[in-house]
């Protein structure tokens, strides 16, 4: 099932990265950084690193293209040089409702084959696994793992 999720998520990332590219100028990922930063007003780079699920020299190019483009706003911290904070310009957010209404639209696309209370069940299914898969107990679960004696030949 794991090897199922990766490959759809890739090949709709794929897919739609292409079109957020040609109709605003910015990738999927890109317009996610802009979206973590535009509901976090003062984050900063770990706390966006952590919430993006990007490898951190990723998270770090796309950060200076959205400043230096003039969509997100650094400041820094009062009491460590080493830290700033991000917070979204007007152009950055009018940019991350533009690219909500493309997700929205393009994720529309992508679950056309379910009516309606299947669209509805599925994302509360995928949100309550994202949930566990990012839980104390399930890490938890993994670091208990002992395989079953049919898998090692014992």
């Amino acid at each position: 099932m794991t090897y199922l999720l990766e490959i759809i998520a890739d090949e709709a990332i794929a897919g739609n990265d292409a079109i957020f590219l040609r109709e605003l100028g910015y990738s999927i990922r890109e317009v996610r950084v802009l979206r973590i930063v535009d509901d976090n007003p003062g984050i900063t780079f770990v706390e966006i690193w952590e919430k993006s699920g990007l490898e951190r020299s990723l998270t770090s190019r796309i950060l200076q293209k959205l400043i230096g483009d003039g969509l997100l706003l650094r400041t820094s911290s009062g009491t460590d040089a080493r830290k700033y904070h991000l917070s979204t310009t007007d152009k950055g957010q009018e940019l991350r409702q533009r690219g909500r209404v493309m997700s929205d639209v393009l994720e529309a696309l992508l679950l056309d084959p379910f009516p309606a209370e299947d669209r509805e069940r599925l994302f509360e299914q995928i949100e309550r696994l994202g949930r566990w898969v990012r839980s104390e107990e399930y890490r938890a679960a993994l670091d208990g793992f002992v395989a079953p004696d049919a898998i090692t030949g014992v």
